[in-house]
């Protein structure tokens, strides 16, 4: 369920859209009005509620009692009447509201994106030939007044470019001379602002800035308006003309008749229309959407005092940071020039400046940025647990974020999760400034982050699993070239085992200085650890009559559960399981091939079918087993942590001797190994460990126990915090 607080982000990024549409339709139009109206009103009860401000609402109050009847006696349009004054009196409202509204996650990240969003929606405007508002010039110039301050402190080179790139369109394709002023007068105060930081930048990268600059005057050479200078030339206007009535009216696109219009109809108003205000039709619009003349004109002498009260103690009592103080002045100041203090557009935005001054610590920086395709969940607990100890271990230590996916089924259902994972991964890393941006199990999900990692300042960790290093299948083939690639963009690379920095080094020719080994979160020794053995069996709900075998893990191919079931029937043959039962816990895609192969064997009554059951569970199953057996012959078999959490219970395992599991299985010393082509030696391993006496049993099971204790969550973790401190 969405909080309040994403609601609210949420209807922010559906403005864009809103704004647009209304273009095309006036029904669409008056819509996107009442939403705004909506939230003005939610934003009026939010600020009344809040008791510090009742007194200045009642002085409020008592002028709009005043107004209101004065219009619904003498005006014939009361309602419009109202609805534009409480549009006038929207902005002072509104910074009031966001002063006082809390809400971390609307930050100057928030207005880049939006920004972003209404250039293109703008663009496809042009593209398709549909009706724009030019008041949207003065909306894109207050986004990119925040955005500069997010793109200035910005890590992210493709960022930048994007920005500058989208920048750039815009002064082409709008004519407004305004805005020309406006870009100029917020390139030379951001200017101004980081002069200290452009001067040392200068002096280190002259090369770079002079590359920059022929760029820029290369652009502006075929920018700059052919027809301004024909203009000059043609009509050679002198210094006389350039200041004259009709100039500067030519200038301000009629503003200054509109002016003086509006001034002769207001001196010969009634005497309390000119204290009250006019109406709409002596003004000659529908709607008042401009400057502060347009504001004294409609509300009169007594609204324009009220006006100027409540503004001031809202600015009394609400707070602007260095930059987002420049920039609201700015706007204020250019109100004359065009729609922004009354503008339904840019009123909302413009306000939007006091929450995210108030939310603006800095740098916006968080230090790692965590993607991963396996992540446990409620249903699947056990799914990816090693990518969950990880991150435990980090966020200790480190701010970071995650983007993850949970086990799904289904082709389209995983599509969807890839690409809303990759979407995520993609965005965070591209508007967020991480210093690391670590990723598990490459192949597939190091795609959304790869252009923003490697085109900014973070260092790209990637943490290799199994099968997106070592292919098992046809299909996991075609996904090495992409692994290829990605590793040989980052800048460390996380293998679980010296078997698999040994493939890295080999296969993938990666150097040495470049491979950190990690064995996965390591084993939490706390948890995995010895207990009662009738404790055990009660909580697992097994009969102590026998004794118990077991296996642990997906059911995949090669995972050898095969192997597993064939070696319990060779024993079954030999009669050496009278009062031996095996447990056989674990799902996948190859359950059905699973059951189909006890059935075919007739060990229904052997066997004791589980699905994967969550870490708690694991411990009790672990410590009712004679031995753990682990047979798997996956070459992306990485590690394996279900074998040293076996041996953290002090259990006998009897393991593979080769892949991720032969890095601390050591046979007859902490293990009994075998052949996992090998049934048969299975089999002959099983019934070795009936032999054993309990001396033998507990020598090698104490030193089991002791090689846990090397893969352990304690004396593994300084290995990642390491990485993450280079």
């Amino acid at each position: 369920m969405l909080k309040k607080r994403d609601w609210f982000r949420l209807c922010l990024f559906l403005l864009p859209i809103i704004d647009f549409l209304s273009f095309l339709n006036p029904i669409l139009y008056n819509i996107s009005l009442g939403i705004k109206g909506f939230f003005l009103l939610y934003a009026i009860a939010f600020t009344i509620k809040n008791k510090k401000h009742t007194k200045v609402y009642g002085v409020l109050g008592i002028y709009f009692f005043i107004y209101f009847c004065f219009v619904f006696i003498n005006h014939s349009t009361p309602w419009l009447e109202v609805i534009n004054t409480l549009t006038i009196f929207a902005l002072p409202i509104f910074i009031l509201f966001f002063s006082n509204y809390e809400n971390e996650k609307v930050t100057k990240k928030t207005m880049t994106i939006l920004s972003l969003i209404y250039i293109f929606l703008y663009f496809l405007t042009l593209i398709f030939h549909l009706k724009t508002d030019v008041s949207l010039f003065n909306l894109f110039l207050l986004f990119i007044s925040v955005s500069m301050i997010y793109i200035i402190e910005s890590k992210s080179y493709l960022l930048k470019g994007i920005y500058f790139i989208f920048f750039c369109l815009l002064a082409v394709v709008i004519h407004a001379k305004s805005f020309y002023f406006s870009l100029f007068f917020l390139i030379l105060y951001f200017t101004f602002l980081n002069l200290k930081k452009i001067v040392i930048y200068c002096q280190k990268n002259r090369f770079k800035v002079l590359i920059t600059l022929l760029v820029l005057c290369l652009c502006l050479s075929v920018y700059i308006p052919k027809q301004i200078v024909t203009n000059d030339i043609h009509n050679q206007v002198n210094m006389q003309e350039l200041f004259s009535y009709s100039h500067s009216n030519s200038l301000l696109s009629g503003r200054l008749e509109n002016i003086k219009n509006r001034q002769k109809t207001y001196v010969n108003s009634e005497a309390l229309e000119k204290v009250l205000g006019l109406e709409i039709d002596k003004l000659e619009t529908k709607k008042v959407e401009n400057d502060i003349f347009d504001v004294f004109y409609s509300i009169g002498i007594l609204g324009l005092i009220f006006y100027f009260f409540f503004f001031a103690y809202v600015l009394k009592n609400s707070e602007l940071k260095k930059n987002y103080k420049g920039i609201f002045i700015f706007f204020l100041c250019i109100s004359c020039l065009g729609n922004v203090l009354i503008n339904p557009y840019v009123i909302l935005f413009l306000s939007l400046l006091f929450l995210i001054s108030k939310n603006d610590n800095g740098v916006m920086q968080k230090d790692i940025l965590l993607v991963s395709n396996m992540y446990p969940d409620e249903n699947h607990p056990h799914y990816g647990i090693f990518v969950k100890n990880t991150y435990d271990i980090l966020k200790e230590e480190y701010s970071i974020d995650l983007v993850v996916m949970h086990k799904t089924t289904g082709k389209v259902k995983k599509l969807v999760a890839y690409i809303k994972m990759c979407g995520s991964s993609l965005l965070k890393a591209l508007f967020h400034n991480y210093d690391y941006i670590y990723v598990h199990f490459i192949s597939h999900t190091t795609a959304g982050v790869f252009i923003p990692a490697i085109t900014s300042r973070a260092k790209l960790v990637l943490n290799v699993h199994g099968n997106d290093l070592v292919p098992d299948t046809k299909v996991d083939k075609n996904y090495m070239k992409l692994s290829k690639l990605f590793l040989r963009g980052a800048d460390v690379v996380i293998a679980p085992s010296s078997y698999f920095a040994n493939i890295l080094t080999k296969e993938y020719k990666l150097p040495k200085d470049k491979i950190v080994i990690y064995p996965s979160g390591g084993v939490d020794i706390e948890k995995f650890k010895k207990i009662n053995k009738k404790t055990a069996l009660k909580n697992a709900g097994l009969d102590n009559k026998y004794k118990y075998y077991g296996f642990v893990a997906r059911l995949e191919k090669d995972k050898g559960y095969d192997t597993f079931i064939k070696a319990i029937d060779e024993l079954n043959k030999k009669k050496k399981c009278t009062n031996i039962r095996f447990l056989l816990i674990g799902s996948g895609s190859e359950e059905e091939k699973c059951n189909a192969l006890i059935k075919k064997y007739k060990l229904e009554r052997k066997i004791i079918r589980k699905p994967l059951v969550s870490q708690e569970e694991l411990v009790n199953i672990y410590n009712v087993l004679e031995a753990f057996i682990y047979p798997t012959r996956m070459k992306s078999e990485s590690l394996g942590l279900t074998g040293l959490e076996a041996m953290a219970c002090e259990v006998l395992v009897i393991g593979s001797n080769q892949f991720g599991p032969s890095d601390y299985l050591i046979n007859e010393e902490n293990s009994l190994t075998f052949n996992p082509e090998s049934y048969k030696e299975l089999a002959t391993k099983i019934e070795l460990s009936l032999e054993l006496t309990a001396r033998e049993k507990s020598k090698v099971t104490k030193n089991a126990r002791k090689k846990s204790e090397e893969y352990s969550y304690e004396a593994t973790k300084k290995i990642i915090l390491e990485v993450f401190k280079k």
